[in-house]
């Protein structure tokens, strides 16, 4: 199902892509229905999926706590905890849950913070960002302890390339090298706050919220017939 389910989800996106291109339709349209198809393509995914209940309560609840969490460290531009909380949703859940607890946690904070154009960007990133995690399920043992505290530092830059996107794209300038670098240098700052803070909490609470959630996992695991 998931294989017939991903050649959909690839012709449909190669389909929208050719009319976006003969519609002519401008860079920032065209980006954000990129966006949109890319967030719907993962939801098809998570809802075509066998889940038991005791997972899809997992993913509630880290999407819930990441949202949650998020709020009280607005005052801090860059320092949040929800980076984490994704990394370790795709690495004890997989990618399509690491996606799903990455978009929500976007989605439900933002609720609080105020919701517009730069919510999609962020449901994006920390989607991708739990989704690149879960591509390490099978190999947790492997990146956890340093690996995952070094991935994470990583990822505080990445995201923050990505959100430099959508200043890019909304304010209509061109995409040239020297818009992406003047963008990394504009964010660096807030970026760094955010890769020193991922930092800080994989190294605090990485091992132990990895270990409790595989656990868990394990615990309720069913396996399923074809």
């Amino acid at each position: 199902m998931k294989k017939k389910v991903g050649v959909i989800v690839i012709l449909c996106f190669v389909i929208s892509t050719i009319v976006m291109t003969y519609l002519n339709i401008d860079l920032e349209k065209a980006v954000l229905i990129s966006i949109i198809f890319l967030i719907t393509a993962f939801f098809t995914l998570f809802e075509t999926g066998n889940m038991d209940a005791k997972t899809m309560a997992a993913v509630a609840t880290m999407s819930a706590l990441g949202g949650v969490l998020r709020v009280p460290f607005a005052a801090i531009p860059g320092l949040q905890p929800v980076t984490f909380i994704c990394a370790v949703s795709g690495l004890t859940l997989g990618p399509v849950n690491g996606f799903m607890v990455g978009n929500m946690c976007a989605f439900i904070s933002n609720f609080f913070l105020g919701h517009g154009p730069w919510t999609l960007w962020q449901m994006m990133g920390w989607g991708l960002c739990g989704a690149f995690f879960g591509i390490f399920q099978n190999k947790s043992d492997k990146i956890e302890g340093k690996p995952f505290i070094l991935l994470l530092g990583i990822w505080g830059y990445i995201f923050g390339i990505i959100l430099d996107q959508w200043y890019i794209v909304q304010a209509g300038i061109p995409i040239t090298i020297n818009t992406e670098l003047i963008g990394i240098v504009a964010s660096f700052p807030v970026d760094t706050v955010h890769a020193v803070g991922n930092v800080f909490f994989a190294a605090l609470f990485g091992k132990n919220s990895i270990k409790a959630l595989k656990r868990y996992t394990m615990k309720n695991k069913v396996e399923y017939m074809d």
